[in-house]
């Protein structure tokens, strides 16, 4: 009997410990939880956080003291990790890398860094390595190397890319990182009547992914709040915002990062209108109607067919731009088209129900159909529990709208 209480005491620990480690779980960031990641860069993490926000997104410049009160506050966080270097961009493939002291420079920031469990993701610095430097990309895989061997808790690490990377040029660097994203600044980039480019975005880092073997990696959405709208267009930035996050997540993006909270002088006009619109989604997704489970852990499911009735059908994106010219190719840049869908729609099943949503990415109104759905079926707004009646099962959207569906009942 004596030999027998250590066993149960260790077993007791163990049983702790278990579910310990399962409410901080429950309680965490994807991947390593069950929150989705919504921040932006360079924000008020008091003020962020109590609106829907989950996490304190990245922060230029000197760092600490915004690391240090996310730690006394124990708030969610992404830090920045690598030296301050800068590319000569005239010399390419000049830049003589020191693997020695890059790696001491690393492992001296990890040391005083990792040990706190606020940091939800490591953002590596500096941003838009160019794929087709071999010096830059050498960095990159001694940087992320480095993390890795001195993180024990393996956090995801992430590299912002540019607006015109495309699956080609996305594809050694999602070889390196467990977060891929890139620029989805869809006004700023001219795209703002183009907007199935969010679309064609997320699928150029799923395909990225794809091919490079990291189909467990995660692909972010990354829409913009830096810039006033033309006068007149105030009353479109709700629209924009919800159609951008919404689309994002339903093309296979798994976390929503923006570009960015701070308040800078080319948005002073209508920075509320822009923050107001991406805490709602926050609040949406992360609060009481849980809608970003459904995302993260729903399964794919095409039962329910959705059928355009009245609209346009399809779109000619336009590709390329001049935004972030010295870390993209004139290949990038060049301006050509992509022909899209106008229309996206993304079934789930998750928790014994069926989510159904639809994206309007055109610049009209648009009507669909819904198919194959039960007369017993009971459908109700996923946005805000009320029941929703589709007359004739079918369902009217405004330019850039976007409808959540909750569906319970069996279909048939």
């Amino acid at each position: 009997m004596k030999k027998l209480f250590p066993i149960l005491g260790t077993l007791a620990v163990l049983f702790f410990q278990y579910f310990e480690i399962q409410a901080a779980e429950a309680g965490g960031i994807f991947p390593r939880g069950n929150k989705l990641a919504f921040m932006g860069y360079s924000g008020d993490p008091a003020r962020d956080l109590t609106n829907g926000f989950t996490v304190a997104g990245p922060v230029y410049g000197n760092q600490m003291p915004y690391l240090q009160r996310c730690f006394s506050n124990g708030w969610p966080v992404v830090a920045h990790v690598g030296p301050r270097i800068t590319f000569d961009d005239k010399k390419a493939d000049k830049y003589k890398l020191n693997e020695t002291t890059l790696r001491a420079e690393v492992e001296q920031q990890m040391q005083e860094l990792a040990p706190h469990k606020e940091i939800v993701w490591w953002a590596v610095t500096p941003e838009e390595l160019r794929p087709w430097r071999k010096d830059e990309m050498k960095y990159l895989d001694i940087v992320c190397d480095a993390v890795r061997k001195h993180d024990p808790q393996q956090r995801p690490v992430y590299l912002y890319n540019p607006n015109h990377r495309d699956a080609k040029s996305l594809e050694p660097i999602a070889k390196q990182v467990d977060v891929l994203a890139k620029g989805c600044y869809v006004n700023s980039a001219g795209k703002k009547r183009d907007r199935a480019w969010v679309r064609w975005s997320v699928e150029q880092e799923l395909a990225a992914l794809k091919s490079a073997g990291r189909p467990q990696a995660l692909a972010l959405v990354m829409p913009e709040l830096c810039k006033d709208p033309e006068p007149g267009e105030e009353q479109e930035i709700r629209a924009w915002v919800r159609h951008d996050v919404y689309l994002g997540l339903a093309s296979g993006a798994q976390g929503v990062l923006l570009w960015s909270l701070f308040k800078r002088k080319e948005v002073k006009r209508t920075w509320q209108l822009w923050y107001d619109a991406y805490a709602e989604c926050a609040r949406e997704l992360n609060g009481p109607r849980g809608l970003a489970q459904v995302f993260l852990f729903g399964k794919r499911c095409d039962d329910i067919k959705v059928e355009l009735v009245k609209g346009g059908g399809s779109a000619a994106v336009q590709l390329g731009g001049n935004a972030e010219p010295t870390t993209t190719t004139e290949q990038e840049r060049a301006a050509r088209q992509v022909s899209m869908a106008s229309w996206t729609a993304a079934g789930f099943e998750h928790g014994g129900s069926r989510w159904l949503f639809v994206i309007n990415s055109g610049n009209a109104p648009a009507t669909f159909a819904l198919a194959k759905l039960s007369p017993r079926a009971r459908i109700e707004n996923a946005f805000d529990g009320a029941p929703c009646v589709l007359e004739k099962n079918q369902l009217t959207l405004p330019a850039y709208g976007v409808a959540a569906l909750k569906i319970t009942g069996k279909n048939e």
